[in-house]
């Protein structure tokens, strides 16, 4: 069998500067603000405005879905975590441990990584979409 988009994905490496900052919870001084609205890590932020920039030359618009969607602080998301999960236990749901307890997902809700565990909460991702128009616009 031949191999698949995610068999060739690699594990992140770190910013040296990230050691010992709990996600969610990064300086301002390591964010920069991103083409499209909301902040990344300084170094994610000009791989991400290179990406932009390469994008709009071929007559591609990249930008984040949301604010929330670049860098997120820990409160944000353990907000949208306690909106999309709940203690109350629902047969065949899934489930995240979190403050030591079992947590599961809200029925139509979409997962949401616990608060602290996403590269969001590091600002080393960037969930976006595109759109394509012509060169001329």
């Amino acid at each position: 069998m031949g191999k698949v988009a995610w068999d060739y994905i690699v594990p992140v490496k770190l910013p040296k500067d990230l050691k010992g900052i709990e996600p969610g919870k990064l300086p301002a001084n390591l964010l920069k603000a991103v083409p499209g609205g909301g902040k990344m890590h300084w170094i994610a932020a000009c791989a991400w405005t290179a990406m932009v920039e390469k994008a709009k030359s071929e007559g591609l618009e990249l930008k984040p879905t949301s604010a929330g969607d670049t860098y997120r602080e820990y409160e944000m998301q353990k907000r949208g975590f306690l909106q999309r999960y709940q203690l109350e236990p629902i047969p065949g749901q899934s489930t995240k441990s979190f403050e030591g307890k079992t947590w599961y997902l809200k029925k139509g809700m979409a997962m949401l990584a616990t608060p602290g565990k996403s590269q969001h909460n590091l600002r080393i991702s960037c969930r976006c979409s595109f759109s394509s128009r012509t060169k001329e616009n």
